[in-house]
């Protein structure tokens, strides 16, 4: 099928998902902006059918229509009632078909013929990381919220997290996976989320620019990019704060960085960053840190196997069902845990997460 063809299919703005050629190019559109452009199976569907017909584009521009989100994570709510409420619209079905289709997807994006531009244009979380952190061009814009929050409703910092978040400088990957802190703007360049900063302002012109690339080579998307990125970019707001992070989530168990945190030679941050350890899931933190930990060794296709693993055994659970009760339907924000406490979990019980799929049921990428 034709690029021009497969344009017309998702012209309609009851597309969750809307393109159109520019140039060269593929822009691609996120379009659920009511929802914050939450990823879900028709959204998935929809981008693997244009993916399948993309190959001649030199580029692939990925962004979220609406201007608040580039895209909030997955729409795990539908993934609650699929639990507590099936229905044919929401069947049990999902709680595995989804993470299965998402992380396959993730992994396609990470390894596109074309050229992908990830315009991290506004939130970006969860599942919206996945779609474009891994991408080969990121771009930030002063409208970019980045975070991990998935401690705090039982989840954990899955599409790949092991992977980027443990190639993070100063500890990063390990304070913003376990507290949720949230990055904003040129944070997510300094930080090393994202390639470039470019003013939402001047997106447009960029992308018309892009639409110029006669191939499918990277260094001349580079090339263009750069040219709308300012020669200075806001400083980078945390940038205090290092010196503190980095011997704060040092260790080789969370049990380290509990201790870390409450011997902190800054009393304030360790006391501060213990109250929000606290108040996340445990089971959550002690999963998280395990697959950081585990995630530096593996490339990208062996983290997202490993997450799969993980997120199946959590959807068999109760943590995560409770956290989205509490945080996302009634907002109680009061969560009955399994475990009250995340260093009593014995290693045993962590380790389980992460064990191979029996059956022929790991992801098949």
């Amino acid at each position: 099928m034709r690029l021009s063809i497969i344009s017309a299919m998702f012209s309609s703005s009851q597309s969750q998902v809307l393109i159109n050629r520019v140039g060269s190019a593929l822009n691609i559109k996120l379009n659920r902006p009511n929802q914050l452009n939450a990823l879900n199976l028709p959204m998935i569907a929809e981008l693997n059918q244009i993916l399948d017909n993309a190959n001649s584009a030199t580029c692939i521009i990925l962004s979220g229509e609406g201007g608040k989100a580039f895209c909030a994570g997955g729409d795990i709510k539908t993934l609650y009632f699929a639990k507590t409420q099936p229905s044919e619209q929401n069947p049990p079905s999902a709680l595995k078909q989804f993470f299965f289709d998402e992380y396959k997807l993730d992994y396609r994006l990470a390894t596109l013929k074309p050229v992908l531009i990830a315009l991290m244009d506004g939130i970006v979380m969860g599942g919206g990381v996945g779609m474009s952190i891994h991408a080969p061009v990121r771009i930030a814009t002063e409208k970019s919220v980045f975070a991990m929050p998935e401690a705090k409703l039982g989840l954990f910092t899955d599409v790949g997290g092991g992977y980027f978040l443990s190639r993070l400088p100063h500890r990063l990957g390990y304070y913003l996976g376990l507290s949720g802190f949230r990055l904003k703007g040129a944070d997510l360049v300094h930080a090393g989320l994202a390639d470039y900063y470019v003013q939402s302002s001047e997106l447009q012109n960029l992308i018309s620019k892009i639409g110029t690339v006669q191939s499918q080579n990277l260094n001349d998307v580079k090339n263009i990019v750069k040219q709308f990125q300012p020669n200075q970019i806001p400083d980078f707001t945390i940038k205090q704060q290092l010196s503190n992070i980095e011997p704060g989530y040092s260790g080789e168990t969370l049990e380290q960085i509990f201790n870390n945190l409450q011997n902190h030679q800054n009393q304030k941050f360790g006391q501060d960053n213990l109250k929000i350890l606290k108040e996340q899931c445990p089971l959550s933190l002690r999963i998280i840190f395990e697959q950081i930990k585990r995630g530096q060794k593996l490339d990208l296709r062996e983290n997202l196997k490993m997450d799969y693993r993980i997120v199946r055994r959590i959807m068999q659970g109760s943590d995560f069902f409770e956290g989205v009760k509490q945080v996302l339907v009634d907002k109680n924000h009061v969560p009955t845990w399994q475990f009250k406490d995340a260093l009593s979990i014995p290693q045993s019980e962590v380790d389980k997460y992460f064990a191979v799929l029996q059956n022929e049921e790991e992801l098949d990428i």
